[in-house]
């Protein structure tokens, strides 16, 4: 790990990101403070590094059916258990964990159909697994998209947001393939042009450009930076399990979105009302936040919570030990 760094700069450029994730360089460099040749060079460097890049994912909504699953294994399984999960397309992310659990799994999946498939004859056929449970998502409420890196001041944020708006679409109605390859295109390059999009899929230009105008504006696809999470200032996530009295999750769950530490949020229809993941900077400061939750959310009651010890495939990426992209 001492062979990378993420100087200041580099948090800078990764908080622009996170804001306007295909802004051009050129627009990026005021807000940043280098010229856009700088910035080019410094994200190709950290992207052919592993410590960030930007992907793409639908979101949860009408076509798409989310869910958490907590995974149980025999212990000389967990890896192999693993390493075939992975190769499932309905994972869009694994974490090996220290608690109640071994692996919880993010799963978005076509239809409740196809997610019945993979919990009830996919998860049985893998050797290893002893116990599953299954979170079907009912509203997903933040996720990482929202998440910041705070290395820009409120300034700067406000001029980045005003200086490039969010896209709207040109025209609507585009055929689910097209809609599939745009996606599919973004997921493995989140600023892939458009030339390159219409060159992938096969289209023209103008119509790449519309669908991709479409699918950001109406947030049925999200674009969003990542960045390998034991190499930023919060190297600690935890997943937390929540039960909250029916009468009080919806404003429960609103007041866990407004923590800078949040990075998911969902209500969900399981054991727990509902599930949220945070990053810390330390391992201490899961205490600090109980408290918080304790003081300010009586009704939450925390009923279990795990720490993750590796996340070996994230946002449909398989990661290093160490949490970089390498495919």
């Amino acid at each position: 790990m001492q062979e990378y760094h993420l100087d200041e700069r580099d948090l800078r450029l990764l908080h622009a990101l996170q804001i306007r994730p295909r802004a051009p360089w050129a627009a990026l460099a005021p807000v940043v403070g280098a010229d856009a040749v700088t910035l080019a060079r410094r994200w190709s460097a950290l992207e052919d590094a592993g410590l960030a890049w930007i992907t793409a994912y639908r979101r949860p909504g009408a076509r798409y059916t989310g869910a958490i699953i907590e995974i149980d294994c025999a212990p000389a399984s967990i890896a192999s258990a693993t390493a075939d999960l992975a190769d499932d397309d309905e994972v869009l992310s694994i974490d090996q964990t220290a608690g109640g659990r071994d692996l919880v799994l993010t799963c978005l999946c076509q239809s409740d159909a196809d997610l019945g498939r993979f919990v009830l004859d996919r998860l049985p056929s893998i050797a290893g697994v002893t116990t599953t449970r299954t979170h079907r998502g009912i509203r997903l409420l933040a996720d990482a998209q929202q998440w910041r890196l705070r290395s820009l001041q409120e300034r700067e944020i406000t001029r980045l947001e005003l200086g490039l708006p969010q896209p709207t679409a040109a025209q609507r109605g585009f055929p689910l393939e097209v809609e599939n390859n745009v996606a599919a295109i973004l997921r493995d390059d989140g600023r892939a042009s458009v030339a390159h999009i219409a060159k992938s899929a096969g289209i023209s230009p103008v119509r790449a450009k519309n669908a991709l105008l479409a699918l950001l504006a109406e947030k049925r696809l999200i674009v969003r930076l990542e960045v390998a999470r034991a190499y930023a200032p919060w190297p600690v996530s935890v997943w937390y399990f929540l039960r909250v009295p029916v009468t009080q999750v919806e404003a429960v769950a609103g007041r866990l979105v407004g923590l800078q530490e949040v990075r998911f949020v969902a209500t969900t229809a399981g054991l727990y009302s509902i599930l949220m993941m945070v990053w810390l900077r330390r391992i201490e400061d899961m205490t600090v936040l109980e408290r918080q939750l304790g003081e300010r959310l009586p009704f939450a009651e925390i009923m279990d919570r795990s720490i993750v010890l590796r996340t070996p495939k994230h946002m449909g990426k398989r990661l290093t030990t160490d949490g970089r992209r390498i495919s």
